[in-house]
């Protein structure tokens, strides 16, 4: 441990989980290894020695971006481009309790389509999870659907997807979507919070194979996924009814979030969101009430949809075989 401390980096990857052998995705040039960490090629290798995942020949790897993206958020210099990237992607939870809670507008798109090179071979199959219609007070408006015969799977109810088959397949709409900040009456439940939130755990980006391991919470580590089976597991054992949901965040597009909703003891179905009360330790400013155990602070920019973690938002089932294309659009309208 001595050497660990000849460099911030190397600390901080004696605190992280890295990416295991069986998922390892050797997708970064050394040279770009060193740009997103901000650092010369000389602490690079001293990462290598210490334990940071590498293939190739010596001078000459590959990391996994994941591995790279992680040792930069947390790399606590504040020169990373990641730790800018991040802080610039999440600097409306700084925002006052207002105006996290205000209705906002935003435009929607969801696509998925066939990701062979070549196209598509007939009998291509789509499914497209929906926004929630009236969740949280929000509104699901003029929602379209391409291919135009998709569109007998779209009007409101309560289907949880939208299907259609072809090469691929466009769910567009209207979202308003509005905050709350109820108080947690159960104190069970605020327990539940306090002993997560002082767990000093770490948002780690995972692969998709990882993401909802809850058992990775009590190594000190979480995906949104895992952090919220985690915690719909120990409410469901003090009594609590819980249950994990999936959407998007207004922002976010690329990232589908993952929370928790639960029952309190009043009566009234509330949201925990457990990502951003891991976040919110690396946002300078971010609003406290984020981490505050006894608040069920639920943002206006969550968009739900009626599926738990472990669903897919989106697939694509072909002869081919590819992994699809998956694009989604989530941005405010002015």
């Amino acid at each position: 441990m001595a050497r660990a401390a000849a460099h911030p980096l190397l600390r901080t990857l004696d605190g992280l989980l890295v990416i295991p052998p069986e998922h390892h995705r050797p997708d970064t040039p050394r040279a770009d290894a060193a740009v997103m960490l901000a650092c010369d090629q000389a602490a690079l290798s001293d990462l290598v020695r210490h334990g940071l995942p590498a293939t190739g020949e010596r001078g000459r790897e590959r990391f996994d971006s994941r591995d790279i993206f992680n040792l930069a958020l947390y790399s606590g210099s504040g020169r990373t481009g990641i730790e800018r990237t991040v802080a610039s992607a999440l600097r409306w939870t700084r925002s006052s309790c207002e105006d996290l809670i205000a209705p906002r507008m935003s435009r929607f798109e969801l696509r998925v389509s066939c990701g062979a090179p070549d196209g598509c071979r007939p009998g291509a199959r789509n499914t497209l999870a929906r926004p929630r219609t009236g969740a949280y007070g929000g509104r699901v408006r003029h929602v379209r659907a391409h291919p135009a015969g998709a569109a007998r799977n779209v009007p409101a109810g309560t289907a949880a997807t939208a299907r259609a088959s072809g090469p691929a397949l466009t769910l567009s709409a209207v979202l308003r979507t509005v905050g709350d900040c109820p108080v947690l009456r159960s104190p069970a439940l605020r327990a539940i919070l306090r002993e997560f939130m002082g767990a000093e755990l770490r948002w780690l980006r995972l692969p998709e194979a990882m993401r909802d391991d809850e058992s990775l919470v009590p190594r000190g580590f979480a995906s949104c996924g895992s952090a919220s089976r985690y915690i719909a597991r120990l409410c469901r054992e003090e009594g609590i009814p819980a249950r994990t949901r999936i959407g998007w965040v207004v922002g976010l597009p690329d990232l589908v979030h993952a929370w928790v909703e639960v029952e309190d003891d009043d009566g009234v179905t509330k949201v925990i969101d457990p990502t951003f009360v891991l976040l919110a330790e690396v946002i300078p400013g971010a609003n406290p009430m984020l981490r505050d155990p006894g608040l069920g602070f639920r943002t206006n920019r969550l968009v739900p949809t009626a599926l738990e973690v472990g669903a897919a938002i989106a697939s694509h089932t072909c002869a081919a075989g590819h992994v699809p294309r998956v694009s989604t659009t989530l941005v405010p309208l002015r």
